[in-house]
This record gives C-alpha cells, sequence and structure tokens, in this order.
C-alpha cells in the first residue's frame, strides 16, 4: 500500500436530515465518526472574509468533538457536479449567508436522492475533510501538496430506489461504467489561509437498501445489543418474552424493520436471514415532513427559523435556559403533524406485515426520527403487531445504525481486496 495515498474505507449514510459516517484510514488505521447535518450553502465570495491561519490547523484537527466537518469550506470540480461554487458544510451552513441553502426535498413528489446533487457533495466533502485533518494530525502542519485519496464506500438508497438505481449510482463515483479510467474528484478546502487541494478516486462502493444495512448492524452487534434491547422491553412490560435469551434474538432470521428518517420511512424484511425486496417498502415522508409542514405555524407564532433543518436542529439539541420557553413552544407547535406520520407509518407497517406473513419473529424500530414521536409511534406499532414483539431502540444510538452496517460492508470487500490484511477497526 502506497504511502503516498491516503486510504479510505467508509460507511456515509447520507440521510435526509443527517449525514452519518464511519470512516478508517488504512494507512493510520485513526478511524473517525462523524455526524453533520445534510445541508450546505452556496456563496459568491471564493474565500473566507477571515481564513484560518495556516499555524491553528493541527489545534483545528485535534478537536475531539470532530467539529472541522461541520466548518468544513471548499469547493468541487468533479464530473457529478455543474458548478465549482464554494460550499459551506454541515452546522455552519446552518448560520451563514450564502447566495443558495440546500437540503433534501422532503415532502411528497420529492425526487430521488440519487439525482440530487447534494448527496454527492457531501460524501465528496466528508472524504477530504477526513483526509486532511489525517495529515495534519500525522504531521502537525497543513501539506505542501496535493492529498491523494483512493476510497472504498458504503451508501445506502431508499429501498424504493434501490433495486433500479444501486449499480448506476455507485458508477456515477467509481466511474467504472462507460469509460476505462476512474473517475477523479478534486476537492479545494478553503478554511485556512492556504488553499489544500484533495484529489479523490473511488475504487469501489456497495450500494445497500437503507434500514437493511442497520439490520445487519444490529446482527453484527450481536449478544450485547440484544441483551440491552430485551431489558429496555421488559422494563415496560414486565413478563413479555418470558424465557427469551439474548442468544435467541441474535438467531432470529425472520425481522421487519422500521427506519424513521427525515424524508422517508423504509420497511426492510429479512427473511430466513436474507433481506427480501419483495416485501420491503419505503413510505416517502418523514420525521422532515412533519418539521416542513410545521413551519408555518412557527412563523405565526414569531419562532423564525431559515429552514427545516435549522429547526431540526434546534429541536435535537439541548436547550439553555435562555431558550427554553422557545423550544417548549416549537415542540408543542410541531407535535400536530406528528399523528398524521404516525397514521401513514401504521398503515404500511400492517401491509408490510400482512406481506411478509406469520413467520416474522421481531419488528426492531430505529433510525434518527424514531426518538421524537416514539410516544405515539410505539403503542401504535404494538397494536398492529399483536404477539409480535416490537423492539424500538434509542434514537440516541439507533441512528448511527445504518452507517455502521454500511461500514461492515465496505470493509468486507477492502478485506477481500487486500487478502485479509488490516483486521477490523
Amino acid at each position: 500500500m502506497s504511502t503516498d495515498t491516503i486510504h479510505l474505507t467508509g460507511g456515509i449514510d447520507v440521510g435526509n436530515g443527517y449525514v452519518k459516517g464511519v470512516i478508517r484510514n488504512e494507512n493510520t488505521a485513526a478511524v473517525d465518526e462523524v455526524d453533520l447535518p445534510s445541508a450546505v450553502i452556496a456563496t459568491p465570495r471564493q474565500s473566507p472574509k477571515v481564513p484560518l491561519d495556516d499555524q491553528t490547523a493541527a489545534e483545528v484537527m485535534a478537536d475531539t468533538d470532530l467539529d472541522f466537518y461541520n466548518r468544513l469550506d471548499a469547493s468541487l470540480t468533479t464530473p457529478l457536479i455543474g458548478d465549482s461554487d464554494r460550499r459551506i458544510f454541515g452546522r455552519s451552513a446552518l448560520s451563514v449567508r450564502g447566495s443558495k441553502f440546500t437540503e433534501f426535498e422532503v415532502h411528497d413528489g420529492h425526487g430521488s436522492k440519487a439525482d440530487q446533487n447534494l448527496s454527492k457533495i457531501l460524501v465528496l466533502g466528508v472524504l477530504a475533510a477526513k483526509a486532511l485533518r489525517d495529515h495534519v494530525r500525522e504531521h502537525g502542519a497543513l501539506p505542501d501538496h496535493e492529498l491523494r485519496v483512493k476510497a472504498r464506500l458504503g451508501l445506502a438508497l431508499p429501498i424504493s430506489e434501490f433495486v433500479a438505481r444501486r449499480h448506476a449510482y455507485a458508477a456515477e463515483f467509481t466511474g467504472i461504467l462507460g469509460s476505462a479510467d476512474p473517475t477523479v474528484h478534486l476537492v479545494t478546502i478553503k478554511n485556512f489561509s492556504t488553499p489544500v487541494s484533495v484529489r479523490i478516486e473511488i475504487l469501489d462502493v456497495q450500494v445497500i437498501a437503507e434500514g437493511a444495512s442497520a439490520q445487519y448492524a444490529i446482527g453484527d452487534k450481536g449478544e450485547p445489543l440484544a441483551e440491552a434491547l430485551l431489558a429496555d422491553l421488559r422494563s415496560r412490560e414486565p413478563g413479555v418474552l418470558e424465557g427469551v435469551t439474548a442468544a435467541d434474538l441474535v438467531a432470529v432470521k425472520n425481522t421487519i424493520g422500521i427506519d424513521v428518517g427525515e424524508g422517508t420511512v423504509n420497511f426492510p424484511v429479512f427473511t430466513d436471514g436474507r433481506f427480501n425486496p419483495e416485501a420491503a417498502s419505503t413510505l416517502d415522508m418523514g420525521y422532515g415532513t412533519v418539521l416542513a409542514n410545521a413551519m408555518d405555524r412557527l412563523d405565526e407564532a414569531d419562532l423564525r427559523f431559515t429552514s427545516r433543518k435549522q429547526l431540526a436542529d434546534f429541536l435535537q439539541s439541548t436547550p439553555s435556559a435562555l431558550q427554553r420557553g422557545r423550544h417548549q413552544r416549537a415542540q408543542a407547535l410541531v407535535e400536530p403533524d406528528i399523528k398524521y406520520l404516525v397514521e401513514a407509518i401504521g398503515q404500511s407497517f400492517d401491509e408490510v406485515l400482512a406481506a411478509s406473513g406469520e413467520s416474522t419473529e421481531a419488528v426492531y424500530v430505529y433510525g434518527g426520527g424514531s426518538g421524537p414521536i416514539k410516544d405515539l409511534l410505539y403503542p401504535a406499532l404494538l397494536a398492529i403487531a399483536g404477539d409480535v414483539p416490537v423492539l424500538y431502540l434509542d434514537a440516541s444510538y439507533s441512528r448511527h445504525l445504518n452507517r455502521e452496517g454500511l461500514y461492515i460492508a465496505a470493509r468486507a470487500v477492502a478485506e477481500q481486496e487486500s487478502g485479509g490484511r488490516g483486521a477490523a477497526a
């Protein structure tokens, strides 16, 4: 493996609300866990008004909260994007003035995530940020040359898009179809006084159905997670699943997942341990739809949010003493739309449960949008499921399951290519 090239292996879950990623540097074994809003803002200025001093690079990259991913300021030159505008990423994009704020559409009839430039911008930006961060952590300073990256990725698409779009989506990043040479993506990072160029080649992309990748992660976590799920379930319903052990739960082969996201709710079905696309489905709305529908009411109540993403970030954060009143008012104005989402999820779940038959052994509920609607959704699912156990995972960790499943897929291919060299992190 060339030490002049940075080799990255990552699972990047580009959700309608947030980008969650696990990315490993195969040269140094450094692993970053990424979490940033799925948003960018384009600006006509070609450089920051006040760029960071080059000498502060080591301090900036040493931040244990990985804040650099939410401060990334970069332009992209790639066949995937029709312009080379400067863009600011993540949480910084929620509070910066610019010419165009971009987030994923979550209303009914919104376009395919595979067709929206934002998904490509976020993936390439995260890879470039990881490469620069690792270089600075290793050498203590910005590079005096272009960084070169070769990457292997696991990415996800909604179940409704997965079957028809997975190969074409992967090929957009790799450039393998229709070209003898891999596609080269150039990202120029502009946070510092000296811009840094990162040249990225993506060698392989494993595309997994959203929700299905989370189920793979649940299986990989094995008995410790199963034990925690059973304990949580029994704390609410004493005596349920009497005699069932964590090992029994891990051995389950017939499951339904309910992956509540911001723009979609995916229902992955596993039959005899294999993903069953014929029984699986996608609901084209999610928690972000609730937030988008509430924006007008919030504005009328003098609670001004410039975007759905800004509202989501505000509701997810722990309010300060001075924000507590506004936080409670915002939650109250969002709640009326939650019941409509819960009804839609219940109807879809009922249909999926009927299609999967009596073989279903367990239902798992997870995803970043599952936490805020749990009080209404959980009892609704229990009523529909009957005697099939419903295991509602805590959103604090369940929103990361898809990224971990995608990382497992990418690592498996990387290990096959290297003949098993480099044990999993």
